[in-house]
């Protein structure tokens, strides 16, 4: 789904932006993974969003960790249109990033896809 088609770049460009504001944080193979897509396009709007400050990185570990920029002068009006992009988003998606695992899970239990 490319709601925002228009006024942002690219369909991977929202797919970011929606999976930050969701999510609040995330890395480039996380996003791809979620959305089923490429990593590599990801990665150029990341570096692209980046250059232009709407979102800020910082580096954990080996990983690129990236989240919206609170400084960025447009954020309140961008948050509010990412939010109604996300409303219109099927039920699906959008609850599948509402829910984030942050505990490690037990020794042997099986993995259970919440998609």
């Amino acid at each position: 789904m490319f709601i925002l088609k228009g006024i942002l770049r690219a369909e991977s460009q929202e797919k970011v932006l929606i999976y930050l504001l969701l999510r609040e944080t995330g890395y480039a193979k996380s996003i791809a993974e979620y959305y089923g897509a490429p990593t590599n396009p990801i990665q150029k709007q990341l570096v692209r969003l980046e250059e232009d400050g709407v979102i800020v990185s910082r580096t954990i570990g080996k990983v690129r960790q990236y989240e919206l920029n609170p400084r960025y002068p447009f954020i309140k009006p961008l948050i509010e249109l990412l939010k109604m992009a996300a409303a219109i988003y099927p039920l699906e998606v959008t609850s599948g990033l509402m829910v984030q695992r942050t505990r490690s899970r037990k020794s042997g239990k099986p993995l259970l896809n919440m998609r």
